[in-house]
């Protein structure tokens, strides 16, 4: 048993050495075990990370949008950028603009030299209007801010109101800051908050700025028509030498009038001109002889006028207020204001549209709105019999472009005349 014993143990052991033998110098091989593959990596999102080791090793441009979690650094790395390179690109470019403010949704495109392996040029967007761009030099990166290629183009829209102009105008595809722009335009002829009737029309015909199609930022009105009642009223936008310019009428007739419509830009009356009205504190009937503009706490109050202020201080029920004296005998009150604008003082000469103050509550009030009232000589008019005085016309010597510009604002105006909708 021994010897049988002996025997079985030798053969193991011969075994054991043949199967474990190697010629000099020689590794085992390591063991076939499959490995998980890197799905996440520090200042890189895991979707990064596949799209980037995906892409064909032969492809020397690589574009990226980068996503939450993504850094530069990591983007590059895997591209087999080395890390004293990535150093150099990120403090020649912190110059202009910190490569570490990295935002989701902003794009990058990278152009690769083949040999050695290296950034030849790296274009990465800043904002839909600026992009950065890093260019290898013989004395290292250089790195400017580029600006954008817009396209301008013209866009017209047309509707029928139904209930406000701002709803209604932005029912049929108007943006936000056109609709405000239209009612400044003819904010000396129409109060929008109280004038504004259903079944009224609008047409308007504004500026785009695009690139590759999309649209970035609209730009002015450049024509807009109003028909609020019946009465149609047209605004052409014309420059004399290229700078800001204005607006006029048909006839090139200034649409500005010695007052404004309405005191606020964002408009929403609670009650209107009436020789009777229950005071809500007082609980007795009294005249009103004024507006109240039911408005936000802070929205800003204008000035209908030029003038010159002649109070500013608490008035009784009216709260804070300021009272400005213009032409003609007209003079303005703004009351139950939370503040006064900046440098409003007596005596300070103010232009229409400047800010007196900015609606509040203080005085007799209920909540925060805008009392105003429109005088001459002293005695409360309603605000609709206002002078109708108009600025300057515009001078005789531009009479010619200005007649052709009318003439090419109407032909887009009239476009949309058949396809005109209830919106």
């Amino acid at each position: 048993m021994r010897k049988v014993g002996f025997g079985l143990s030798v053969f193991f052991l011969l075994l054991y050495l043949g199967s474990h033998w190697l010629p000099e110098g020689e590794s085992p091989p390591a063991p076939e075990t499959e490995s998980a593959p890197e799905t996440s990596q520090p200042g890189i999102s895991p979707e990064t990370l596949s799209a980037l080791a995906s892409a064909e090793k032969k492809d020397l441009v690589k574009e990226h949008t980068f996503k939450s979690g993504d850094s530069l650094f990591a983007v590059l790395s895997v591209l087999g950028i080395s890390n004293g390179e990535i150093f150099d690109i990120m403090k020649a470019a912190k110059k202009v603009y910190d490569l570490r403010k990295i935002i989701p949704g902003q794009k990058i495109k990278v152009f690769l030299e083949e040999t050695p392996k290296a950034v030849g040029t790296l274009l990465y967007q800043i904002d839909p209007f600026r992009s950065l761009k890093v260019e290898r030099s013989e004395n290292g990166f250089q790195v400017v801010e580029e600006k954008t290629p817009l396209e301008r183009d013209l866009v017209s829209h047309n509707g029928e109101i139904s209930d406000t102009l701002y709803e209604s105008a932005r029912r049929s595809g108007v943006p936000p800051e056109i609709i405000l722009d239209l009612s400044d335009i003819f904010a000396w002829d129409v109060d929008f908050s109280t004038e504004i009737q259903s079944g009224d029309h609008f047409r308007v015909v504004y500026e785009v700025f695009k690139n590759q199609d999309q649209i970035l930022r609209t730009g002015r009105v450049l024509a807009a028509e109003l028909i609020n009642e019946g009465t149609a009223y047209r605004a052409y936008h014309f420059s004399e030498d290229g700078g800001r310019g204005d607006y006029y009428d048909e006839k090139g007739g200034s649409l500005k009038k010695a007052f404004l419509k309405s005191p606020l830009r964002y408009r929403h009356i609670s009650s209107g001109f009436t020789t009777k009205r229950f005071h809500p504190i007082l609980k007795i009937n009294r005249p009103h002889l004024g507006i109240d503009y039911a408005a936000p706490y802070g929205t800003p109050v204008m000035a209908a006028s030029d003038g010159t202020v002649t109070f500013v201080g608490w008035n009784g029920g009216h709260g804070k207020t300021v009272i400005v004296q213009h032409r003609n005998g007209y003079s303005t009150l703004y009351g139950h204001l939370s503040s006064y604008g900046e440098g409003i003082r007596k005596g300070k000469k103010i232009e229409q549209g400047e800010i007196v103050g900015r609606v509040g509550s203080t005085g007799l009030s209920t909540g925060p709105h805008l009392h105003y009232t429109l005088m001459r000589h002293g005695a409360p008019i309603n605000p609709k019999n206002a002078d109708v005085v108009r600025g300057e016309p515009l001078p005789k010597t531009w009479e010619a472009p200005f007649k052709e510009k009318v003439e090419e604002m109407n032909r887009h105006l009239n476009a949309g005349e058949a396809e005109k909708d209830r919106v």
